[in-house]
């Protein structure tokens, strides 16, 4: 039996063409084996993204992260009993100290990522579901308190600047992903 995050979830990713196979079919595994938060699964578990970025001055927002010491772009963990939904927009009010609303059925992109962080983060494996949100750069105005909880520095790269700074596999696809969709 699934809970209804097991069931958007396998409803999400039949609904997004262009998935990688493999991808697609590591996430149906791990959805039915259920346990998908932090909570319930300290070690493999689901992660929301959000990536703020300027489609016309093809620059995205990212920092470097005082957990991972990675340049990656904000996003967290879902909780026990919560909706991906309400993941994001607690992420987003968390990290930014505002939420934008935003189709919560079209995700941007899935990753799986490979955590290899043992002295500081227990997780093993991330399972990502990314939003990309597009903002003009002077009007997005995240609160410094909050990101300076999660990051050591933080700022708009160009997409070709964040590319050199990225090391980790999920964030460089994200980059990627984000600069094809540009204007």
């Amino acid at each position: 039996m699934h809970n209804s995050l097991q069931s958007n979830l396998l409803l999400l990713l039949e609904n997004v063409p262009s998935l990688n196979t493999d991808v697609r079919r590591r996430f149906i595994t791990r959805i039915t084996e259920g346990n998908l938060t932090r909570d319930e699964n300290p070690l493999s578990h689901l992660c929301v993204y959000f990536a703020a970025y300027d489609p016309k001055k093809r620059q995205v927002f990212m920092g470097k992260h005082i957990k991972s010491g990675l340049w990656l772009f904000n996003g967290g963990h879902v909780d026990k009993n919560e909706s991906l939904e309400a993941a994001l927009y607690r992420e987003m009010q968390e990290e930014w100290g505002l939420v934008q609303k935003i189709n919560i059925n079209t995700p941007s992109l899935f990753t799986i990522t490979k955590i290899e962080n043992p002295k500081k983060q227990t997780c093993e494996w991330h399972y990502d579901i990314w939003y990309f949100i597009p903002f003009k750069k002077d009007l997005f105005h995240p609160i410094q308190k909050l990101l300076s909880k999660e990051f050591f520095e933080w700022g708009w790269k160009t997409t070709d600047e964040a590319q050199i700074l990225a090391r980790d596999r999920a964030t460089l696809i994200g980059i990627d992903a984000i600069a094809s969709q540009s204007i």
